[in-house]
């Protein structure tokens, strides 16, 4: 098992573009407008039902959101959790990794201090 790391929000179990049952919910492009990402559309595709973005290295979640939003994002329950999952591809359309949601556990909940 690999372990990956995404921003989300595990007490409301969604993330910035969807919820964990692959609704889409764009509250980045309202409430969150705030980070740099707001303006990715990220539209529902079928193919990432089930489907986390994550990436391999925490380095990496940087390209998606600076130190300064995700500080912010933490005031509204939006951390940086690692996962571990076993299932992952890259999706294509976005250009960047998604993790399998039914293999992937978070098993830590990183605060930038």
């Amino acid at each position: 098992m690999k372990t990956y790391y995404r921003v989300c929000n595990i007490i409301q179990e969604k993330g910035l573009w969807y919820d964990t049952n692959g609704s889409f919910t764009g509250i980045i492009h309202k409430e969150y407008d705030f980070c740099g990402a707001s303006v990715l559309p990220m539209d529902f595709d079928n193919e990432l039902i089930g489907w986390l973005s994550a990436v391999e290295e925490l380095d990496q979640l940087w390209g998606w959101f600076n130190k300064k939003e995700v500080k912010r994002l933490q005031e509204y329950n939006y951390f940086i959790y690692a996962f571990e999952a076993e299932e992952e591809k890259f999706y294509d359309k976005y250009k960047h990794l998604v993790i399998k949601q039914e293999t992937a556990t978070p098993v830590r909940k990183i605060t930038l201090l």
